[in-house]
Parts: structure tokens; C-alpha cells; sequence
């Protein structure tokens, strides 16, 4: 058990965030507990609360780190793109990104995609980092529009991409669809591809 001693200025806030992103991974969002969690860590459950008001603050804060790394991976993803102007491409890479993602954490990707936590907008970050991810998406379907490649209305080209694309991956994520690891990149890559399709004009 860590030492309450050693913690000063953010760490406290830093590894109560691992530990909870550590415990999604384990059981579960259901699973957060600050008190626990203070316990885990070696310090008194009011520490913890310095940092975190309550439970959906520590998962609001979990969630937005976890954003931030879909957001690196997606990325990463797309620097290996042939060209800012191939859309194609790049949304089909995003698909496969975004399934590697969600397979390395899947209890979070519940979580990020089940019921929406900041319904009060009290968690501003939060919504922030989902727009940084969200904006990546966005951005090669809406060039893609203005290039006449695809349908003009942006906002239903990206409801049908990401919306066709989570439910894959949902589906696959809790066993409803039978993957092998080894068949994922190219089964994603295929439905990235059939998605693309849909969206042209």
C-alpha cells in the first residue's frame, strides 16, 4: 500500500486516477469507489475527497484521460495517411484505431460509450477532450463533403460513420460478435471501408 507521506501538491489526484482507471479496467465502472480507492492508496477517504467531490468526478476524470489517449492513438493512426486530402483513408484508418482502442480497454469503452455522464456540464474537461477526438473524425468528413466525395449533409455523414462504427465495435467488445484478435485489423479495416461507401455522394 503506498504511503500517505509520499504524496504532495497533485500526486495524491494523480494516483487516485490510476487506481480508478486501473479498477474500470478490472470490473468495471460500476466498480469506482473514492473511499476504496483512498484506502488502496494508503490515505484518509477526506484526502481523496480534496481531489474528487465524489465518484462521478473521479470517473468524469478517468473517462478524460481516456479520451485523450483514443485521441493520441487516432493520431497516430493518421500520420500514416497518403495525403491530407485521401478521406477515405483516413476514415478507414480512424476505424481500425478506434477498435484497437476499444479491445486494449474495453471496460472503458463501456464506459465512455454507455449512458452520458455529463448531462449536468459540470465536468467541462470532459467535453473538451471529447471534442479533441470527435474533431478528428469530423474533419476528414466534412473536407470529404466539401470535396463532393461525400454526402453534403456532414452532420448525418458523421452520424452514420461513427454510429455504424461503435455499434461494431460494441457488439464485438461484450461477444455478440465472435472475433479472433488476429482477424480484427482486417475485419476493421473491411468495415471502415463498407462505412466510407455509405457516406458518398
Amino acid at each position: 500500500m503506498a504511503d500517505a507521506s509520499s504524496y504532495h501538491h497533485g500526486d495524491l489526484r494523480n494516483a487516485l486516477l490510476k487506481l480508478a482507471t486501473a479498477r474500470i479496467a478490472k470490473d468495471g465502472v460500476d466498480a469506482v469507489s473514492v473511499r476504496a480507492l483512498a484506502r488502496e492508496a494508503g490515505v484518509a477517504h477526506r484526502a481523496a475527497y480534496q481531489h474528487f467531490a465524489d465518484k462521478e468526478a473521479l470517473i468524469a476524470a478517468a473517462i478524460t484521460a481516456a479520451y485523450e489517449r483514443l485521441r493520441r492513438r487516432l493520431e497516430k493512426a493518421l500520420k500514416g495517411a497518403d495525403g491530407p486530402d485521401d478521406h477515405e483513408e483516413a476514415l478507414t484508418r480512424i476505424a481500425v484505431a478506434y477498435a484497437a482502442f476499444a479491445f486494449a480497454e474495453p471496460q472503458m469503452f463501456l464506459a465512455m460509450t454507455g449512458p452520458r455522464l455529463n448531462t449536468s456540464g459540470a465536468y467541462p474537461e470532459l467535453e473538451a477532450a471529447l471534442r479533441r477526438s470527435w474533431r478528428l473524425v469530423t474533419t476528414p468528413i466534412s473536407e470529404g463533403a466539401a470535396a463532393g466525395r461525400f454526402i453534403a449533409d456532414g452532420h448525418l455523414a458523421a452520424a452514420l460513420y461513427w454510429g455504424g462504427l461503435q455499434g461494431v465495435i460494441s457488439q464485438c467488445v461484450v461477444g455478440r460478435i465472435k472475433l479472433k484478435a488476429s482477424e480484427r485489423k482486417a475485419f476493421f479495416m473491411r468495415v471502415g471501408e463498407r462505412l466510407v461507401a455509405s457516406l458518398k455522394a
